[in-house]
């Protein structure tokens, strides 16, 4: 696999994609979430790291009530 199919959690636009496919804000609050809970979560469950982002997608969906709707 190449870089690319790895989710960079210190990456902003990453985050905003993964927003962005649930229809939530690209807030710093949102983005905050993803990578201090869904990649936690994520990352546990599927007890590996890096991940990619198809194996992540599940648990953004998963947390969408969580994280806020866009202004």
């Amino acid at each position: 696999m190449k870089d690319l199919d790895y989710v960079n959690f210190s990456e902003d636009h990453e985050m905003n994609y993964h927003l962005g496919l649930v229809s939530k804000s690209k807030s710093e609050d949102n983005r905050k979430y993803l990578r201090d809970n869904t990649q936690t979560t994520a990352k546990n469950k599927l007890g590996k790291s890096p991940i990619t982002h198809a194996e992540f997608k599940p648990f953004v969906i998963a947390d969408k009530p969580f994280l806020q709707n866009p202004a």
